[in-house]
């Protein structure tokens, strides 16, 4: 009820020829994505009256705000879905285990799975065998890092900074931290051939009553990814 009232303000606006109104992204922390960011440039170039608010929080806090309609639609990992929500494969990027310059391994080259064992970890809330980060849980216990996490975020932004801090090693998506490894910030480590793999979803609720904004919006990312394919939408740094 709350969320179909909340709306009902924007849904009174846009009544004129113009497409105004405005809408509500709910996206994981630093979902970098080259098609979202274009489907937002052409929005604004097709509807500059219209706004638009984009938060971010853990992926579960996503889903929720998506279900309970106070999100046009949402951007995150997905663990389980919700029998109530659409979803669509929005891009896949691969993670990889990476240490700070203050770490013991960092410049190290010729490194294996072994050098890693009893490694200080720090990961993401979602890092768990039956969550989103299902993969990235399967090659923590590969290496025998299960056992000393000492930090976690939902944040990746606050994953990075304990790992450049020092408190242990811990995954990043390759194509985020492409440009710490280059400039020395960041060192990955193994394994190199065979990274996780992890999707990243578009989340509708298909009871939202949707402004035209919202609507326009929508539509716009959709057919990018219509027109898409997979393989251009896959980032493995």
């Amino acid at each position: 009820m709350f969320g179909t009232i909340s709306q009902l303000s924007l849904l009174m606006h846009g009544v004129s020829g113009d497409v105004t109104g405005h809408a509500t992204i709910a996206v994981a922390s630093d979902v970098i994505c080259p098609l979202f960011d274009r489907a937002l440039a052409q929005f604004h170039a097709s509807y500059p009256r219209a706004s638009l608010t984009i938060s971010v929080a853990a992926s579960a806090e996503v889903t929720k705000q998506v279900r309970e309609r106070r999100a046009s639609f949402g951007i995150c990992l997905v663990g389980r879905r919700d029998p109530a929500l659409d979803y669509e494969m929005v891009y896949r990027e691969f993670f990889g285990i990476f240490c700070g310059p203050r770490h013991r391994l960092h410049g190290r080259n010729g490194l294996t799975l072994d050098d890693l064992k009893g490694e200080s970890l720090v990961s993401f809330q979602t890092d768990h065998i039956f969550d989103a980060l299902r993969p990235v849980a399967l090659l923590r216990s590969e290496a025998k890092l299960d056992t000393n996490v000492i930090g976690v975020s939902s944040s990746l932004e606050e994953v990075r900074r304990m790992i450049v801090a020092g408190f242990g090693i811990g995954p990043l998506p390759l194509h985020v931290a492409r440009r710490d490894v280059a400039d020395g910030i960041l060192w990955r480590l193994p394994p190199y051939d065979t990274p996780p793999a992890v999707d990243i979803f578009l989340l509708v609720n298909p009871d939202k009553a949707m402004n035209r904004a919202e609507k326009a919006l929508l539509s716009g990312l959709q057919a990018l990814l219509a027109e898409t394919p997979l393989e251009g939408r896959v980032y493995n740094g």
